[in-house]
């Protein structure tokens, strides 16, 4: 069974990246967006968690881009971290830097 969860921060990153983002680059983070909020995101995308920080997982949208979000089970909940490309390397993938604009 899938749980429902509800955006409640981020939409301020969202709104950052999207502004020198395609159209189509958009469509399908929003995409990836309904599908963490209904639930079916972990049966769509390839997702992972970050050991260092429970709670937040980094979504491969498509190839080169991420989104990282952070999951609040106990309140149904979860909030945009990060919107953007994959740098190079392996470690940048486990932790994409976070846009100074969320701030």
């Amino acid at each position: 069974m899938a749980m429902r969860l509800q955006l409640t921060a981020g939409l301020e990153v969202l709104e950052s990246w999207a502004e020198t983002a395609s159209q189509a680059e958009r469509n399908v983070v929003y995409e990836a967006l309904f599908a963490v909020g209904d639930g079916s995101a972990f049966l769509v995308y390839d997702i992972f968690g970050d050991p260092s920080d429970p709670g937040n997982f980094l979504i491969m949208v498509k190839p080169g881009l991420v989104l990282k979000v952070m999951v609040q089970r106990a309140d149904s909940a979860f909030e945009i971290r990060y919107v953007g490309v994959v740098e190079d390397g392996a470690d940048s993938a486990a932790a994409p830097q976070e846009t100074s604009s969320s701030e």
